[in-house]
């Protein structure tokens, strides 16, 4: 019974709104961004709706990418043309579901208690070093992309 209770509340947290911050570190220019929104999970399309500092939407679907900045204004990325795009949403998608083996080609994946760290394989070592993943009592509490040029985006869910 408990086991269904956990798998229960884990897939009504998947269709919920989930409130974050994303802060980037641009190592280029020594600068810190955050940004607030919420994430949003169902039917393989994931949507991030920022609201601060301004409102702006990113859609990943299966075979696109749409990015809204405002209400007159849409652009749509395919992963075709742009397939470092597909990465980060087949990233989000796969840690959000908790389905890592989506991600098997691309990451050597450490399992540290309830924690993750995804290190790259050739196909993503490009863009992305590692990242590392952190559940706070099985629930997601952050995500830290470790980039090759030395960035670093962090994105923690706030409750």
């Amino acid at each position: 019974m408990k086991i269904l209770l956990v798998m229960v509340s884990f897939y009504l947290t998947l269709l919920s709104d989930v409130k974050f911050s994303e802060t980037k570190y641009l190592s280029a220019l020594d600068v810190e961004m955050t940004k607030y929104g919420v994430m949003n999970f169902k039917e393989n399309i994931l949507t991030i709706k920022y609201t601060k500092p301004k409102d702006e939407t990113i859609t990943y679907y299966d075979d696109k990418l749409t990015l809204q900045s405002n209400v007159n204004e849409s652009k749509e990325y395919t992963y075709e043309e742009h397939p470092k795009l597909e990465y980060f949403g087949l990233l989000l998608k796969s840690i959000i579901s908790n389905t890592y083996e989506n991600l098997d080609n691309m990451f050597e994946i450490k399992n540290n208690n309830d924690n993750k760290t995804l290190t790259s394989k050739s196909s993503v070592a490009g863009t992305i070093d590692y990242l590392e993943v952190f559940h706070d009592n099985k629930k997601l509490s952050s995500i830290i992309f470790y980039m090759t040029n030395k960035d670093k985006i962090t994105i923690e869910t706030i409750n």
